[in-house]
């Protein structure tokens, strides 16, 4: 089907994005309710995006895209504990600021290589700071699935209103850091200790 005369695939997205950022849910995105915002036929849609499907790939592609600048951006110019620190929040802020585009980017690469490089470009600046630590790759993929399971947690915690016991939150985030922190650090300790002694011969 020929594509409606004037609409793009990008207002496709975008008007896909604004559905979900004034629901906050993935499932408040379907094919129908984008296509009334645009004023066209839901048929209109197939010939920027397969179906509902490849829609929601195309808007975890753009929450991925988007999730990568705001930890990039958070961790310039920072490093160790600061910049650990700082993915850390910027991570809590998106998830907080953008619940369905949180929730639309968590979506598994199944082998596609956009997906896997939008996902790689989200892991970088935790990467490069766990790289500067000289952790290995190794190292580096378990510590980066503990942060990142400590974040989302709280996140959705906080998200479905389950955190309710009186108390600080933002007590709670700066504890997460410095707990995080102290371990990472406690990790490389014996590597840098072993360094020195021998250079010391």
């Amino acid at each position: 089907m020929a594509a409606p005369v004037g609409l793009k695939r990008v207002q496709v997205i975008d008007a896909a994005v604004a559905v979900l950022e004034e629901s906050g849910r993935v499932d408040a995105v379907a094919l129908r309710t984008v296509a009334e915002r645009l004023g066209v036929r839901t048929q209109s849609l197939y010939a920027h995006v397969d179906g509902l499907e490849g829609l929601r790939r195309a808007l975890a592609l753009r929450a991925l895209a988007e999730l990568a600048d705001r930890l990039t951006e958070a961790a310039v110019g920072r490093a160790g504990a600061d910049a650990v620190d700082a993915v850390v929040r910027a991570y809590l802020r998106f998830a907080g600021d953008h619940p369905g585009l949180y929730e639309v980017g968590l979506r598994a690469p199944a082998g596609d290589p956009e997906l896997i490089a939008a996902m790689n470009a989200v892991m970088r600046p935790l990467n490069l700071v766990f790289a500067s630590y000289g952790l290995d790759e190794t190292q580096a993929l378990h510590w980066y699935r503990i942060v990142f399971a400590a974040v989302h947690g709280l996140a959705t915690l906080r998200r479905d209103g389950l955190i309710t016991r009186p108390g600080d939150i933002e007590e709670t985030v700066d504890r997460l850091s410095a707990a995080l922190t102290a371990q990472i650090e406690a990790e490389v300790r014996p590597a840098v200790a072993t360094v020195g002694s021998v250079g010391s011969r």
